[in-house]
Order: structure tokens, then sequence, then C-alpha cells
């Protein structure tokens, strides 16, 4: 297990969201996955976070998402640290994906709010309060209004005061008042993370730590460059990356944009080189052979690389 910040510290830098590649028969992949997992670690990511919702983890079945924990992190082999998604449903199934974490070796986990549940303040502090205290490893809190309702700024910051397992927190929700209030709360408590490349330069300035973000494993160099320009007080080179990464979202969603979250970036994975289908978990929409087809070109004139 890596040991490259201690609880309370929190994580920094890019922390990227592999997919989870599947077969043509609904499958994990595993060797996609392994394949997967070098690319991202070579290419500069400073840890790996599987099961996230990239990885599809609310539809993997228990095992399937044991598995893929289990293989990323034999494959990063102490390169970087892995953090494993163990939010749920219930606060039940999320303490014992935590706990399986926590057991296998991961240096942290990503635990989402409540899923699928309109969950008020009260509700989420006594599902984070039966979880932190329980298992002994950092955690990074994740908001994701697309599962779940956002919580208040007042909340995270009591999250970030009470729990001491409590050291990151992962934002998905981009309204500027809320985050900005957020990272005016509680950047001198914990590390906080963009869920998404292009707002990561916003987050900077404002004094956000990183991103926490899918689309590093895509274009690398671009989300390492916003950050890499902004550390050594460029910002006009910052902005110049930023504008890239979102010139590559219109062209993601005029290309695939009714196609799944994940597999958006599992086509352009394969446009990168990776030996992988392009299978996302039923019902979700893939994206198609044709469509990647004619994308091909447009990713190709934006910058996308071949796997080294």
């Amino acid at each position: 297990m890596v040991s490259l910040m201690k609880i309370r510290e929190g994580f920094k830098g890019i922390l990227c969201l592999p997919v989870t590649p599947l077969t043509k028969d609904d499958e994990i992949d595993e060797d996609a996955l392994r394949s997967v997992v070098d690319i991202i670690i070579e290419e500069g990511a400073d840890a790996l976070v599987p099961t996230g919702a990239t990885g599809e983890f609310a539809y993997l079945m228990h095992e399937e998402r044991k598995k893929v924990q289990d293989i990323v992190l034999d494959q990063a082999n102490g390169r970087v640290p892995v953090i494993a998604g163990t939010g749920a449903t219930n606060t039940k199934e999320a303490l014992i994906y935590t706990q399986y974490a926590k057991d296998i070796g991961c240096d942290g986990v990503l635990l989402s709010l409540p899923i699928l549940l309109k969950a008020k303040d009260e509700q989420t502090y006594n599902y984070f309060e039966k979880i932190a205290p329980k298992v002994d490893i950092p955690i990074i809190v994740y908001n994701n209004p697309a599962i779940n309702v956002s919580v208040s700024p007042q909340l995270v910051e009591k999250l970030a005061t009470d729990f001491d397992t409590v050291v990151s927190y992962k934002e998905d929700d981009f309204n500027y008042h809320r985050f900005a209030e957020i990272i005016w709360r509680c950047k001198d408590k914990i590390t906080i993370f963009s869920g998404s490349s292009y707002a990561i330069l916003p987050f900077l300035v404002l004094g956000g730590h990183g991103g926490l973000v899918a689309e590093f494993q895509a274009f690398p160099d671009l989300v390492k460059g916003v950050i890499e320009a902004f550390n050594k007080n460029d910002l006009t080179k910052a902005l110049e990356f930023h504008e890239k990464l979102m010139e590559i979202r219109i062209a993601v969603m005029t290309h695939f944009g009714n196609a799944s979250f994940a597999a958006r970036y599992k086509a352009l994975l394969k446009l990168r080189g990776v030996d992988m289908e392009l299978t996302v978990r039923h019902p979700h929409t893939p994206v198609t052979p044709e469509q990647l087809k004619n994308a091909e070109s447009v990713f190709t004139r934006l910058g996308l690389q071949k796997v080294r």
C-alpha cells in the first residue's frame, strides 16, 4: 500500500477515474483494465479511483465491484495510491464496501452521498457518522447531484470538522456560488477537487487542490497542462489548456452526446489504441462503431494521442 499522505493531509493533484472495460459478453475485461491502469499511471496521474461513476459502480454486481478493485490494486502495485469507490444505495452496503477497501489495502475511498435518495443534510450526516468512525481509512466525500441531492456547504464543513478520516471532497455540482463557498469554508481543512477537467482551473483559482476526473485517461497532457501551468503562476498558459479542454467537451457532446457517460471514455480510449470493446452495462447506451469512425479525425485534430 502506498503511503503518500496521512489522514487529514488529504489527496492532491490529478486523481483519475478509470473506466471498467467489459467484454462483448458483458464480463469484466481484466486484460483491458490492466492496460488502462498502466496507461493512467505511466502518463502521470497521482492516484487511481476505480469503481467511481466512470467505472459504472452502480451497475456492477457486488463481486464484480470487488474484482475491479482487486485488479486495479494489484496492477498499480504500489506505484500510485488506489482509492476505491464505495458509494451505495444504503448505509450497510456502503460500510461493507468501505471495510473491504480497507481490508485489501486501498489507500482511501471515494464515498458518495447516499445515492438514489433525496437526502436531507441530517440524513447525509448520519450516513457518514455510521461509516467514517468505524473504518480507519481516508475518505473523499463525493457530491454528485445526478445520483443524489447536493449537500449544503455548511454540511461539507461539518463533515470535514467532525470526522478525522474525511480528508478530501469531490464536487460535481458546478453552481459557482455553491462550490466557491465550499472552497472558502473548507480549503484549509480538507483538499477540494473538481469532478470535471473543465472546471479545474476555476477551482484552483479559488483555492482548490486538483481534479478527480475521467478526462485524464483520454487527454492527459491537457489536464496536466492546466495544473502545471497554474502551479507555475502562468495563468495565460493555464487558460490556453482550459480552453482546449472546453473545445473537447463540445466535441464529446456533439459526437457521443447520446451515449452514456462511461461509454464516451471507453470510446476515447479505443481511439487512443487500447484493445477494448465499446460495451457498457445495459440498459446504458454505448458509442457505436460508426460514431467512433466519424469522430476519429475530429479528436485527432484536438490532440487525442495514441497510447505510448
